[in-house]
């Protein structure tokens, strides 16, 4: 039995707009904050690399 996209896509949007009322300002705090330390920790792994390339880079200019 094959579901239309649609019907998955209404279900879902049903599931998040049945979460309570008190708990909805909460939650995106707790996402906003996840996301933020997700991408400042995504900046400190491209500043390591970038700073192991800068080392690779004067050891062969050596």
């Amino acid at each position: 039995m094959v579901m239309s996209t649609h019907a998955l896509t209404y279900t879902l949007l049903h599931r998040r707009s049945s979460r309570a009322f008190f708990l909805a300002r909460s939650t995106q705090h707790v996402k906003s904050a996840r996301r933020w330390a997700r991408e400042l920790a995504r900046a400190a792994v491209a500043l390591g690399a970038l700073t192991a390339w800068a080392g690779v880079a004067l050891l062969l200019a050596g």
